[in-house]
C-alpha cells in the first residue's frame, strides 16, 4: 500500500509512471524496489511498460499488485486520473490488512479452544498410561475394540482441520 502511495503522490506531483516506478525502485524497500528497478530496466530495454508490468505481475504472485498493474492498464487503454485510482487501490488494500488484523484477533479463543480440544485426548491418554497403564494398554490389545483408538485419532484430526477452516475467513 505504501508503494502504491508513493507512486499516486509521484504522479499528482508532475512526474510520469515510468519516473514514479524508478523512483519506487530508488525509494522503496527491497523487494518491491528491487521489481520496480527490473521493470524500469526492461522498459529502457525496448519493452512497452504493459508489457514489462505483465512481466512483473508473473514474477510476483499478489493480488494486491495484479490489482495495481490492472488498473493501470485499464488506465492506460481508457485515459482517467491514476493517481486518484491508486489512492483508492492503496486504502483499499489497507483496510483488508486491517480487517485481516481484527478478525485474527477476534478469532485467536476460537483458535485457541481448538488447539486445546485437540490436544485434550492425547493430554489425557498420556495421564491415564502414567497412573494406570493397564486401564489404557487394553485398548491396544488384539480384537475389535482396536479400533476405537485410531477411530478416535481420525475423529480428533477432523475435528482440528474443521475448526481451523472456521475460523480461518478470507477477506
Amino acid at each position: 500500500a505504501d508503494t502504491i502511495q508513493l507512486i499516486s503522490n509521484s504522479l499528482r506531483s508532475g512526474l510520469s509512471l515510468l519516473q514514479a516506478m524508478d523512483l519506487v525502485s530508488k525509494e522503496g524497500a527491497p523487494p518491491i524496489s528491487e521489481e520496480f528497478a527490473r521493470v524500469v530496466r526492461e522498459v529502457g530495454l525496448g519493452i512497452s511498460p504493459q508489457e514489462a508490468l505483465q512481466h512483473l505481475v508473473e514474477r510476483v504472485k499478489s493480488d494486491d499488485l495484479e490489482l495495481m498493474v490492472t488498473a493501470i492498464l485499464v488506465q492506460y487503454e481508457l485515459g482517467g486520473n491514476l493517481a486518484r485510482i491508486l489512492d483508492t487501490i492503496s486504502n483499499t488494500i489497507r483496510e483488508r490488512v486491517r480487517l485481516k488484523g481484527q478478525i485474527r484477533t477476534l478469532t485467536a479463543q476460537q483458535r485457541l479452544a481448538g488447539y486445546m480440544l485437540a490436544g485434550l485426548p492425547v493430554f489425557l491418554a498420556g495421564v491415564l498410561s502414567l497412573l494406570q497403564p493397564r486401564y489404557l494398554a487394553q485398548l491396544f490389545e488384539p480384537g475389535p475394540w482396536i479400533l476405537l483408538p485410531i477411530a478416535a485419532t481420525v475423529m480428533v484430526v477432523f475435528g482440528f482441520f474443521v475448526i481451523g477452516r472456521i475460523v480461518n475467513i478470507e477477506v
